[in-house]
């Protein structure tokens, strides 16, 4: 069996033909499939990209091998790859940037929690870095994953404060291309309004208020259409909503709506009152939801 030790907490093993990670002689788990290198002469084509995540989804994957591809590589020589390719992450201080989030955090956390005085120094530091880029994939990784919640409240207003504008752009860039086709693009839509939404309830942050702000004014009423009927129908799932707090939050964005955009108040009135007139009381053990997001 071949073993290749990368520190005193981290061991890659080839057994049964498959690359295994071992954190502190504990399985960790199997190494999927590798990303190619980038090629040093082509350099400038990717001043762009900060992490192999960004790499993935800007480059669509022209440089990760296809299942095709990867099936041909020999065992041993993905081994030997893997081994490279972490090898690297722990020489630049476990740099969240060089592997793939979906690895990079749970790998993280298992080697701070089996004592690695590194891990446990970079763990915050990296949480905060790839939170801070607005990259939204990896910001979803982190929020949906429950990274935020290994940082205090202090370290939490830090990272919305350094985060907060560049995150919004991001996520109004995102929407504005895809209110163009709105129906072509509605799960993708919802998707984000269920971020923003999510950000707001657990971290009592105002980012779908900002959002409508800064909204270019050609998609402004449509966006806030599709938001209001979402949140008004309750559509949206995966985590549990205290209702009194979600009655609140949502109330509250109505009466902005109403007093800052007045043009507004045509299109509001025709949403059914199913919610927003609810005779449901503001019972805080009255939840909707599937997963606690606590």
């Amino acid at each position: 069996m071949l073993k290749f030790r990368i520190n005193d907490y981290l061991e890659l093993r080839f057994e049964d033909s498959k690359t295994n990670i071992y954190v502190d002689n504990e399985l960790f788990i199997q190494c999927k499939y590798l990303l190619l290198n980038f090629s040093t002469n082509n350099c400038g084509d990717y001043e762009d990209i900060h992490s192999i995540d960004e790499a993935i989804e800007t480059l669509d994957k022209s440089f990760e091998f296809s299942k095709t591809e990867r099936n041909s590589i020999p065992p041993k020589v993905q081994f030997w790859g893997h081994c490279s390719n972490l090898q690297a992450w722990c020489e630049n201080k476990y740099n969240s940037s060089l592997i793939h989030s979906n690895l990079a955090f749970p790998l993280l956390r298992k080697l701070a929690e089996a004592g690695n005085f590194l891990a446990i120094k970079v763990f915050k530091e990296e949480i905060a870095k790839r939170f801070e880029s607005g990259y939204i994939p990896t910001v979803t990784f982190l929020l949906y994953n429950g990274y935020l919640n290994c940082l205090d409240k202090e370290e939490l207003n830090c990272v919305f404060a350094q985060s907060a504008s560049k995150l919004i752009q991001k996520i109004i860039k995102e929407l504005s291309r895809f209110m163009v086709s709105y129906f072509e693009n509605y799960k993708r839509i919802k998707e984000l309004i269920d971020l923003v939404l999510f950000i707001d309830l657990k971290f009592n942050q105002n980012f779908l208020i900002d959002i409508v702000k800064h909204m270019p004014q050609e998609s402004r009423v449509a966006f806030t259409k599709f938001a209001i009927l979402h949140m008004n129908y309750k559509e949206f799932v995966g985590y549990t909503i205290p209702f009194g707090k979600y009655y609140i939050y949502f109330e509250q964005m109505i009466d902005f709506l109403y007093e800052y955009y007045t043009h507004f108040g045509d299109m509001l009135k025709l949403l059914d009152s199913g919610f927003y007139n609810s005779p449901l009381s503001l019972d805080e053990k009255l939840s909707f939801g599937s997963v606690s997001y606590e």
